[in-house]
């Protein structure tokens, strides 16, 4: 099944996510980076972040976890509990050709989600201390985590703060595995894509091309 992946910031020492909802910080480079992660596949919020973002990100598919109803839209979809949400980024992202979904947060939704998260693009902004709300308050271990690419970055004119980018890789990796038979539905993009999921071959080969890419754009960013 697509790997699912963590995009967060947070503040430098405190950990810090959030203050009453919003970003305590503009950083239009990391910005830039998260767009380009994003574009074209599905993420994952909890209702706050998505409070936050005014309306869903455009040209992806976002799935909103959440006991609070939130209407269904065009590239919207509310989801009650962890187990639909990870339903519907497979099923959308098997019909995407997409190999990865991402999660964005916040606290809530980070924490549900850890054990099935395989890599994160991890920003640590050198904002100093700062009283907030929400916290990204967890560590990676060298015995289960690797960190495989960081740069750093200056304070700029679109950037409030100097910050940091690392990739982390887990070990051991979460492989998730299905039945077609779990999807209620189906379209003809998700029958020829599936086969992409369920054919012998390196799936190992995918994951280089993808982050050969990924890292590729975070250099030259």
């Amino acid at each position: 099944m697509p790997s699912a992946v963590s995009v967060v910031a947070r503040s430098y020492p405190d950990r810090i996510i959030g203050v009453e909802n919003r970003l305590p910080w503009h950083l239009g480079t990391d910005l830039k980076h998260f767009k380009a992660l994003t574009q074209d596949h599905v993420i994952i919020m909890g209702r706050k972040t998505f409070e936050s973002l005014g309306r869903p990100l455009p040209n992806r598919i976002n799935i909103v976890l959440s006991r609070e109803k939130i209407e269904d839209r065009a590239n919207l979809f509310w989801v009650q509990n962890l187990e639909t949400a990870l339903l519907l980024a497979d099923f959308h992202s098997i019909c995407k050709g997409k190999k990865q979904f991402f999660v964005i947060g916040g606290e809530g939704i980070y924490s549900l989600f850890n054990k099935y998260i395989n890599k994160v693009f991890l920003t640590d902004v050198n904002s100093g201390p700062i009283n907030g709300d929400a916290k990204f308050d967890f560590d990676f271990p060298n015995s289960e985590w690797y960190y495989k690419f960081e740069r750093e970055f200056q304070k700029s004119e679109i950037d409030d703060y100097s910050f940091r980018i690392s990739y982390i890789v887990r070990r051991k990796p979460e492989h998730r595995k299905r039945m077609i038979s779990e999807f209620r539905e189906t379209n003809k993009l998700f029958d020829v894509n599936w086969q992409q999921f369920t054919a012998d071959k390196d799936v190992a080969d995918d994951e280089r091309h993808i982050e050969r890419a990924q890292l590729s754009f975070l250099e030259r960013l």
